[in-house]
């Protein structure tokens, strides 16, 4: 058992989603209260990546899913858009801004068939399609 270092920044809830493991070995964690997206690479070093995510409480509860194009979308919370780790690592937060409010979407997504991710919503009115 080891605690891995630095000690993430952060008061209490950080990250409540499980963390998604992309094809190029690195594993990543949407925030939850916490400011910042982090991954751990194929070698267990942990970093934050840019940018910095402030404004919300809440921001990303359900687990993200990886798409066939390599890239992992989080389906907002409390957070106005849809976080996506796009195939290099890099951190994107998507167009449009969705509706305000809070608790949109807290179950995980589902890949489908036809390549879509589909989220169910919690508050928000309509079903999450990526």
């Amino acid at each position: 058992v080891e605690l891995l270092e630095p000690e993430l920044p952060g008061e209490d809830f950080k990250y409540l989603a499980g963390g998604v493991l992309a094809p190029n070995g690195c594993i990543y964690f949407a925030p939850f209260r916490a400011d910042w997206v982090f991954c751990i690479d194929a070698e267990g070093e942990l970093e934050l990546l840019e940018p910095e995510l402030q404004g919300c409480r809440g921001k990303y509860q359900a687990g993200g899913v990886l798409a066939p194009n390599g890239c992992i979308y989080f389906a907002p919370c409390n957070a106005g858009r849809v976080l996506c780790i796009n195939a290099e690592g890099e951190v994107e937060l998507m167009e449009p801004e969705l509706p305000a409010g809070g608790n949109k979407y807290g179950a995980g997504g589902v890949l489908a068939p036809n390549g879509c991710i589909y989220f169910a919503p919690c508050n928000a009115g309509r079903v999450l399609c990526i």
